[in-house]
């Protein structure tokens, strides 16, 4: 297949510019083939520090260093381009940016989050399945090559349990896990898949703290820190052995991740089932819930 030409949504988060430039740059130690970025579509939200104290400066760099086009719409960015990443920092924005291409048909990355909330994450996937359109999302911890390393390790047995780690800075508009603490909850489900049935959470100003009871009696957890060092990581627990590990800091997470969306673009084949997707959505959800209220959490809980 030919090169794909592949368009933006979103101008407003540190992924522009890192995925612009392992797809764009051939001369980049790590460079990723297959496709580039062509255009962007400069969106970003005027509520958000985040997003829109970032947006120009990214701009800039993505038109002077990368020569990648701005367009004035989503509707004008299709009319170029073979496939999407959508990459709002904001996940508020997620749904309606989402929507046009869906009926486009184009193949959709979402990065995280997928939404702001359960109930926008299940809308994107019905209309996913309603326009016969494939769509993925995924944090690129689940990617990360220590992580696959453990978990594809023949001699691990079946995984029993699982407790993870990574940052979780707040934000209220994509509160609790939502903002940054998926990228945690995503190494959990890496190693344990779906199936959770129940949960509790604690929050402090400095700590996320989620214990989660899966099928089988598996028990999976979360740290998500705001005080302290910070990394990505996990203890995995083992039939046959016990393995730890953090994220590689040798083999960019990013490289990893636009392999996996490269391949994507092309087969269409996703790689990580919207049920599992939108059962993270739903233990953050269910998160929010148990922080609020002091209690443990059903998964049924949400429909």
């Amino acid at each position: 297949m030919e090169e794909i030409k592949i368009g933006m949504i979103g101008c407003d988060t540190s992924h522009v510019i890192a995925f612009t430039q392992l797809l764009n740059d051939e001369n980049d130690p790590n460079h990723v083939k297959g496709g580039k970025i062509i255009c962007v579509f400069p969106s970003f939200s005027p509520d958000l520090h985040a997003s829109y104290s970032r947006v120009e400066g990214f701009k800039k760099e993505l038109v002077e260093k990368y020569n990648v086009e701005m367009v004035n719409s989503i509707e004008n960015l299709l009319d170029k381009v073979d496939a999407v990443l959508l990459e709002s920092v904001d996940g508020r924005r997620h749904l309606k940016e989402a929507e046009p291409v869906i009926k486009s048909k184009k193949p959709l990355f979402i990065d995280k989050p997928l939404a702001e909330n359960y109930h926008n994450a299940a809308r994107i996937y019905e209309l996913a399945n309603k326009y016969n359109c494939p769509v993925f999302s995924s944090s690129s911890l689940r990617f990360d090559y220590n992580i696959l390393k453990i978990k594809e390790d023949p001699e691990l047995g079946e995984v029993l349990g699982c407790d993870s780690f990574s940052p979780a800075p707040l934000d209220p508009t994509n509160p609790g896990l939502f903002w940054y603490g998926i990228h945690g909850v995503e190494i959990l489900y890496t190693f344990l898949g779906k199936g959770c049935k129940e949960l509790y959470c604690e929050k402090t100003d400095d700590f996320h703290f989620v214990i989660g009871i899966w099928e089988k009696n598996k028990i999976g957890t979360i740290r998500g820190t705001r005080k302290g060092a910070h990394s990505y990581g996990a203890t995995v627990f083992g039939e046959k052995k016990v393995c730890q590990t953090t994220y590689s800091t040798e083999i960019p997470l990013y490289s990893q991740l636009l392999k996996k969306i490269i391949e994507f673009f092309k087969t269409g084949k996703l790689p990580v089932e919207p049920e599992e997707t939108l059962e993270i959505m739903k233990f953050m959800e269910c998160a929010l819930i148990s922080e609020r209220e002091k209690r443990k959490v059903s998964l049924d809980e949400i429909e």
